[in-house]
């Protein structure tokens, strides 16, 4: 299923063996796991296969593992929450802030020229989990992701989902007779299993706000944000206002 780089130096082994002990996870086929941390910058320098196929993998792994972990985890919410929380949870900030914590970086293989990026840590722990899946199956696989992104979904449900911008920002152009705010989709770019849209959003014709998100309803509810931000609209009841409050505080 898939082709790997069967050659894995010791002292490669050693390195990798102490990935799976920090991740919790006793892995079999190594020339997998080093496969999925090979970017393809090194893979053309050393001519070997890349992570790409596994990324691809992994990112369907991860999104069907979080979709059935939220329906069980939020069994009251519907689809446009769900659809929110997953969002987040698999976009590349999220995917690279559970790399860093694990040090993936330290793991990766680039090339010469190439610099580390959180795209690039995001996408190798896609790869990783295709590669735990190929490995050591589904139950291994959901362990694993359900531990890393429990309490991030925690997070995500009590701060993003309560910061709904565009209905404050509807009910503050309409309470100023300004009609409805009309959002359009600008680009929608990146690749199939990992696109960033961005969106505008117009108020009586001019457009008071852009915002970009790995979904289209985060970049409508980001651009929303900016456009209260630009009109003034921000106050001790939007959303923004009182993140903004809760930060200063703590």
């Amino acid at each position: 299923m898939f082709p790997t780089n069967t050659t894995v130096a010791p002292k490669r082994l050693k390195t990798l063996d102490q990935l799976g002990a920090s991740l919790g996870v006793t892995f079999g086929r190594f020339s997998l796991l080093d496969e999925a941390l090979t970017h393809s910058s090194y893979a053309a320098e050393a001519n070997v296969t890349d992570n790409e196929r596994l990324e691809f993998f992994g990112d369907a792994l991860l999104k069907f593992v979080i979709s059935e972990y939220l329906l069980e985890r939020f069994p009251d919410y519907d689809e446009g929450k769900l659809t929110e929380i997953r969002a987040v949870l698999v976009s590349d900030k999220v995917l690279a802030e559970i790399a860093d914590k694990v040090n993936l970086s330290k793991y990766i293989l680039l090339g010469r020229q190439c610099q580390m990026r959180p795209s690039i840590m995001a996408a190798a722990l896609e790869a990783v989990f295709a590669a735990i899946y190929a490995d050591l199956g589904i139950i291994t696989l959901q362990n694993l992701i359900v531990r890393m992104f429990g309490n991030q979904a925690t997070n995500i449900d009590k701060d993003e989902l309560k910061n709904n911008f565009k209905a404050f920002l509807q009910e503050s152009v309409q309470a100023q007779g300004n009609g409805l705010p009309i959002y359009e989709l600008v680009t929608m770019e990146g690749p199939a299993h990992r696109p960033l849209f961005e969106v505008t959003v117009a108020v009586s014709g001019t457009i008071v706000g852009r915002g970009q998100g790995t979904s289209k309803k985060i970049a409508e509810q980001e651009a929303a944000k900016e456009a209260l931000e630009n009109l003034g609209l921000t106050n001790s009841k939007t959303p923004a206002a009182k993140a903004t409050n809760s930060k200063t505080k703590s």
